[in-house]
């Protein structure tokens, strides 16, 4: 599938990339990538718990009226997650670790947006 290889590039070029997850609108895997010794099912889980974050963040900015959500990040001891919104519902998941540089994950992670989005 062209996704998986667009993945594994952001995967491949982020330093500190450990999983990069794509999602549809449901919260279901398209596809993900992992070089670590991580459980796929516990990936999907983390993706589709994103999604719902996704979701209520995008119904209190409208509430709020301050503009469409694109993009969030979430800071755990030693991860931290980024996630962009694509179309329709669909959106990506970037897991780093402490390794990670958070500004050059963004630029890499809005490339792959613009990869997968000319895909759909």
């Amino acid at each position: 599938m062209v996704f998986r290889g667009i993945l594994h590039e952001l995967l491949a070029t982020t330093a500190g990339a450990m999983a990069v997850i794509f999602l549809d609108f449901e919260g279901e895997t398209v596809d993900l990538v992992c070089d670590r010794d991580l459980s796929d099912h516990d990936l999907r889980i983390i993706g589709a718990y994103h999604g719902l974050f996704l979701n209520r963040l995008r119904e209190l900015c409208a509430k709020a009226r301050i503009g469409n959500l694109h993009r969030f990040k979430m800071e755990f001891r030693s991860t931290t997650s980024l996630c962009v919104d694509l179309k329709e519902g669909y959106y990506i998941v970037l897991l780093l670790d402490e390794k990670g540089i958070e500004e050059k994950a963004w630029l890499k992670l809005e490339a792959c947006k613009v990869a997968v989005l000319a895909e759909m």
